[in-house]
């Protein structure tokens, strides 16, 4: 994004309407720049309302991130767990970004947001959809002094700690977790999970842990997405400021990577076999190999691996393997 781009939407943030003329003299361009800058925009996922007379305006405006009050719902020991809190305007992944800088980051745990991704990614090769300043996009580099084989069950301490983020905004019993890291709010998807390890070796190991929370999904993108989905301001009825939810998101993320760091997905069982949307339900599961299965949810073990009870007997699968629905 150009400087002259970024210093338009923090202009236009506000949701009241900017003439061209007055937006040209900030800007130090002319008119027929600043309806160019606009037409920019609009590849930005961003909704741009033009009056005559009026000038320009995004309706209900924006909050872009800053990193000042992210960092105020953290407390010292967290903020000393990072090296470094990062806050980026548009990149194809927050995931791939932090996992091309392993090399240039030695042993440093890492944070970093995107206002904007262009090929945000879910499990198994999904598309997350991630239009400008509108939802949270973060994902966060950690160094486990462990073996690889100790991180079986992480995903699901992540959903566990997005769960508790997610209760500052309502106590609804509605909210729960189909495994193994969607976070569902009437059976709609409000948040994903995606941990890709990297730099394994046999006592070290590192980890991406990508997270997708969806704030107030524009309309413009509903037409993309294609299960059902759920937003926090629809959610809550209410205005959603998305410093604070990424602020206490990255708080109760360092908090859930310290705890499993030292002692495992073990800390955990007991909270997300509350929250499991599929224990004791119908399932339809489908396996590497395409094959679809069905049966009943019988929770999980202690890998953190997906039991389904079938007429052969009970079967476990790891998250790797499988997409599992609720069966109607």
């Amino acid at each position: 994004m150009t400087e002259t781009l970024k210093k338009l939407i923090t202009i236009l943030k506000d949701g009241e309407f900017h003439s061209g003329e007055q937006l040209g003299k900030t800007l130090g361009v002319t008119r027929s720049a600043v309806w160019k800058l606009i037409k920019q925009l609009s590849t930005w996922d961003l909704e741009i309302e033009s009056v005559t007379n009026k000038g320009y305006r995004i309706p209900g405006g924006l909050t872009l991130l800053s990193k000042e009050k992210i960092l105020s719902f953290l407390s010292f020991d967290q903020q000393a767990r990072l090296e470094k809190i990062e806050i980026l305007d548009n990149i194809p992944s927050t995931n791939d970004y932090l996992l091309h800088s392993l090399q240039a980051r030695p042993n440093k745990n890492y944070a970093c947001f995107a206002e904007k991704q262009t090929h945000g990614k879910g499990r198994r090769g999904r598309t997350w959809i991630a239009p400008f300043a509108k939802n949270i996009y973060l994902s966060v580099l950690w160094r486990f002094p462990q073996d690889p084989s100790a991180l079986s069950g992480l995903s699901l301490a992540i959903a566990v700690s997005i769960i508790e983020t997610l209760k500052h905004y309502t106590t609804t019993q509605e909210l729960g977790i189909k495994w193994p890291n969607d976070v569902l709010y009437k059976n709609h998807k409000l948040a994903g999970i995606l941990v890709e390890l990297a730099g394994e070796s046999n006592d070290n190991c590192s980890a991406v842990i990508g997270v997708g929370l969806n704030v107030d999904m524009p309309n413009a993108s509903h037409q993309y997405i294609t299960q059902p989905w759920a937003d926090l301001q629809n959610m809550t009825q209410t205005i959603v400021d998305r410093n604070e939810v990424a602020g206490l998101l990255l708080s109760h993320l360092v908090n859930t990577l310290i705890l499993f760091q030292n002692q495992g997905f073990h800390a955990f069982t007991e909270k997300w076999q509350t929250l499991d949307l599929t224990l004791g339900k119908p399932i339809s599961l489908t396996n590497s190999a395409s094959e679809k299965l069905q049966g009943i949810g019988r929770g999980i073990n202690e890998q953190g691996h997906f039991l389904l009870e079938t007429p052969c007997g009970i079967k476990s699968f790891s998250s790797g393997e499988v997409s599992i629905r609720l069966s109607n």
